[in-house]
């Protein structure tokens, strides 16, 4: 066996005095170990011992240890970009029949941009027609995934059932694995709804809350003041009582706002006894291109803490937490096959640009191009600064979020730089492995 060493992809916490987690942010692999047993280790590697404990941290599926002369950094963005182009297989198509919405949030990323009328039955005639030869061009492709957003999408059922009928029928022809997912404020979601939702491989769905009711009404109004907490409260309890989803995503809006009165709604959710059938997640405000303004970095840090604290109160609720907090690298604008489809029939990569026309990059009435390429989102040097800091969340971040780093330029050619959360990510991602192990 090489000379080894520790991976520049790790990251450590003191679980307590006597022992440390010490955790891969390439494999997500963990150990934790006495920190007698660490201070062994060091010992071993430095004297270029080969132990039955070294060999186990540097097989592959964990590297925690690497060969000492392994250039980690670019294996990860050769597999990065080696992954994207030559192993996608699913087709990846959000769906936005109206980008209209009943609610008024103040936040929301699509504000400023164009609203438009739901999508018509020539845009969802010619849809078919477009991924029937996108299909034949690429036979890579075996899964089909269907994700319904808007807007709010079940502002117009009538488009989302045509949409589904449509394609769910060509995912059949073409012997397609299918699923459908649903994004919703969750005030329209009926048990009829769910019922025909179900009726096309309906796996997912998620829901915003931003807190206990009155803060949820103050936050999510509905146009007028309109209080909408109890409406979205009764489409939870009904989809946590019933057979037509297999879980519940909640997505909880956190912002410095709403980050003490968390735990209220976490204890609230935990009353209604069905913490087996809801998955929580935190869906963290950043800025938009309506409002640009950035948080200062000791801001990102405060707000990773509280992240943490709230998903302390969640694990002790009996809800799972999550093991990581990934920023970046795997988002669905990078992806070779995907795209998000207005009501217009223009084609965009990032669901957070939906609206603006300067983000459409096609349109179902083109001819497929080679693939759903938009170049402002294959900017691959983007991590050249990460790569030169020797960043260890390189692989849970992938130089931040795209559209992040378009806001903060003002525009469209932003994507080509990186977007640094690191204070954010690294107390976020601490935190969650200390309480994790």
């Amino acid at each position: 066996m090489t000379k080894v060493k520790w991976s520049d992809f790790h990251i450590r916490v003191p679980v307590d005095a006597d022992s440390v987690a010490i955790k891969s942010t390439l494999t997500g692999a963990v150990v934790r170990m006495s920190v007698t047993d660490e201070a062994e280790l060091e010992r071993q590697l430095s004297g270029g011992e080969v132990t039955s404990a070294i060999q186990s941290l540097a097989q592959p599926e964990v590297g925690l240890l690497v060969s000492a002369d392994r250039d980690e950094y670019a294996a990860w963005r050769e597999r990065l970009v080696g992954r994207r182009n030559n192993e996608a297989h699913i087709f990846i198509l959000h769906f936005l029949p109206t980008i209209q919405c009943q609610l008024a949030c103040g936040y929301c990323f699509e504000n400023g941009g164009d609203r438009m009328r739901g999508m018509s039955d020539k845009v969802i005639d010619a849809t078919r027609l477009w991924l029937s030869n996108y299909l034949d061009q690429h036979p890579e492709i075996d899964a089909f995934r269907l994700v319904l957003f808007g807007g709010e999408p079940l502002l117009r059922k009538d488009i989302v059932e045509k949409g589904l009928v449509a394609a769910h029928s060509l995912a059949a022809e073409r012997r397609l694995d299918f699923w459908t997912e649903l994004v919703s404020n969750g005030e329209l979601l009926d048990e009829a709804t769910a019922e025909m939702l179900s009726t096309h491989q309906w796996l997912r769905v998620q829901i915003t809350l931003d807190g206990p009711e009155d803060i949820h009404n103050a936050r999510r109004p509905g146009k007028h003041g309109r209080q909408t907490f109890c409406n979205v409260i009764a489409a939870i309890k009904m989809l946590v009582s019933t057979d037509y989803i297999k879980k519940v995503d909640i997505r909880i809006s956190l912002d410095h706002a709403n980050a003490d009165r968390i735990p209220e709604l976490i204890e609230y959710l935990a009353s209604l006894g069905a913490q087996d059938r809801m998955n929580l997640s935190l869906g963290l405000i950043t800025p938009t291109l309506d409002r640009p303004a950035r948080l200062r970095w000791d801001e990102e840090r405060a707000l990773g803490e509280k992240a943490v604290s709230i998903w302390a109160v969640a694990q002790a609720h009996g809800f799972a937490i999550p093991d990581e907090f990934v920023t970046g690298p795997w988002c669905v604008a990078i992806a070779k096959h995907a795209a998000i489809l207005q009501p217009d029939g223009a084609l965009q990569k990032c669901f957070c640009t939906a609206g603006r026309a300067e983000y459409d990059f096609g349109t179902v009435a083109d001819t497929p191009g080679e693939y759903l390429r938009d170049e402002r989102f294959e900017s691959w040097r983007r991590t050249d600064q990460c790569i030169q800091e020797r960043c260890a969340f390189l692989p849970i971040c992938g130089g931040g979020c795209i559209h992040d780093a378009m806001v903060a330029a003002g525009g469209p050619g932003g994507g080509a730089e990186r977007f640094c959360q690191k204070p954010l990510i690294k107390v976020y991602n601490e935190g969650l492995l200390k309480l994790n192990y």
